[in-house]
């Protein structure tokens, strides 16, 4: 037998042998995913580093990957464990609020994955960051070095919603306003915008999930006048009439 001939042999048995012994144990590596329970473990994460990696993240996969990713990587790394078997890019869908259908902000997304899996009292969690959002001027995050275009007091807005494209458009008026310019959706300030947005959700995530673990948490009741927290009339009749 000649070389190539012994070494094709032995390539074809190693494969061989390789898929009997995964066979073998696929029911084995099964049971061990089925074993995994919530909530994961959790360490204490800085804020601002996960804010700098989500506000890099933004540019590659878009805002829901850029919270997620940010805080389930630093995991991956402190922690081990079952967080090394969750893809990374897992919520590469939720961008421009699920796949560009403006619906949920995939800032909002992201970090409620991130609570569901960390948190046994995952709603509360996400009860405090959507009411936070809805209410604060975002985006508060200063890159050291921006991505898109670098602009002097970078416009905020308050949201009202934690729907993209009310939050999306909300912005985008105040931005023409005061850049003195039209600012649409589709433009480098918006994306700038997104981008510090994604920095400042996912600061804002760690704060709350180091509260929660290691004292301070504070739950926020939420109440809507229409079905469950749901405000409709926000969304749907005032919100729309300001970015007409």
């Amino acid at each position: 037998m000649d070389r190539r001939g012994f070494l094709k042999k032995g390539l074809l048995a190693g494969v061989g042998i390789t898929a009997g012994l995964l066979a073998e144990n696929l029911p084995a590596l099964a049971s061990r995913i089925d074993d995994v329970k919530l909530p994961l473990p959790y360490v204490k994460l800085d804020p601002q580093e996960i804010a700098d990696k989500a506000y890099s993240e933004y540019f590659k996969h878009e805002c829901c990957d850029g919270v997620f990713r940010s805080i389930l990587d630093a995991l991956k790394e402190k922690v081990g464990g079952p967080y090394l078997g969750i893809p990374s890019l897992m919520f590469w869908y939720g961008g421009g609020g699920v796949a560009g259908w403006g619906t949920i902000c995939g800032t909002l997304n992201g970090a409620a994955a991130i609570f569901n899996l960390t948190c046994k009292d995952f709603k509360p969690m996400i009860d405090v960051l959507v009411d936070w959002y809805q209410k604060e001027e975002l985006p508060t995050y200063q890159p050291k070095v921006c991505g898109k275009v670098d602009i002097p007091h970078f416009p905020k807005s308050i949201s009202h919603s934690p729907l993209c494209h009310v939050s999306v458009q909300r912005w985008c008026k105040v931005a023409s306003v005061a850049l003195k310019r039209p600012i649409l959706y589709n433009s480098k300030e918006r994306s700038e915008r997104c981008a510090r947005l994604t920095a400042s959700v996912a600061a804002k995530t760690v704060e709350l999930l180091n509260a929660y673990h290691f004292g301070g948490f504070k739950p926020t009741s939420v109440k809507g006048t229409q079905k469950t927290k749901m405000e409709c009339f926000i969304c749907h009749e005032a919100a729309m009439k300001e970015v007409e």
